[in-house]
């Protein structure tokens, strides 16, 4: 118990980062004076409550407060949830650029019109300093002209759309896939080994059904968890 209580109040208390590696078992041993079997309970108890995991290999860390990706019945942007997270949302801007062709799967998502033009912003999403993923944005310009002279790097572009250009969107199109970056973008989010990413392709609707945005989204897989509560079926009994 003291050993959890210790290293349970250097967690919340912020001595102990998240993300950041905790001594080895026989650091801990040592620092204490107690057996193995003293360490592994105190570090089990801490596991069980969700404030250290433990990687084969790699190591004991302390747990990362994941963002949830769970169904609301509304979108939230990148920046509300981190807010709602306690952290603060940043992002580095990688590169914009205007588009006079794109792919095909993303000109017939967007509807777009023949010669019309998208801005491609590439962005690396940040909490707290920390990378959490990396964005890449195809938006229509013909809705927010010269939007690449009104982003920096603490910007929301939902802020931009709803309050500068004073769109009204509606609903949003979301597919979330498992996969594993390949090195460019391992590189970017500062991701040394080869690690699942949450990628999710979306496309955002104003309220009258005219596509707005594409976006694919890379999300460090290990900092989000999707939850959710269904009942078995409408009028189904247990």
């Amino acid at each position: 118990m003291r050993i959890y209580n210790d290293l349970r109040a250097r967690i919340t208390g912020g001595e102990l980062r998240q993300g950041e590696k905790l001594a080895t078992e026989l650091e801990l041993r040592e620092q204490y004076a107690v057996s193995r079997d003293t360490v592994r309970k105190a570090l089990a108890r801490l596991e069980a409550e969700g404030f250290i995991s433990r990687k084969p290999s790699a190591g004991t860390f302390v747990t990362v407060k994941k963002a949830n990706y769970a169904p609301m019945p509304f979108h939230e942007s990148f920046t509300e949830q981190m807010h709602v997270l306690g952290k603060t949302p940043s992002s580095d801007i990688l590169s914009i650029e205007i588009l006079s062709e794109t792919e095909r799967a993303i000109a017939a998502a967007l509807e777009l019109e023949r010669g019309e033009k998208l801005y491609r912003i590439c962005r690396l999403r940040r909490a707290d300093g920390e990378p959490m993923a990396y964005e890449v944005v195809y938006l229509r310009q013909k809705f927010c002209p010269n939007i690449h002279t009104r982003i920096y790097d603490n910007t929301s572009l939902y802020e931009l759309y709803e309050t500068d250009y004073h769109l009204h969107m509606g609903i949003i199109e979301m597919n979330i896939e498992a996969k594993n970056g390949d090195a460019r973008i391992n590189k970017i989010l500062g991701l040394k080994n080869p690690a699942a990413l949450l990628t999710i392709t979306s496309v955002m609707h104003l309220e009258d059904g005219t596509p707005l945005y594409y976006v694919i989204s890379y999300h460090i897989g290990e900092k989000y968890v999707f939850k959710t509560v269904l009942p078995r079926k409408a009028g189904s009994r247990s």
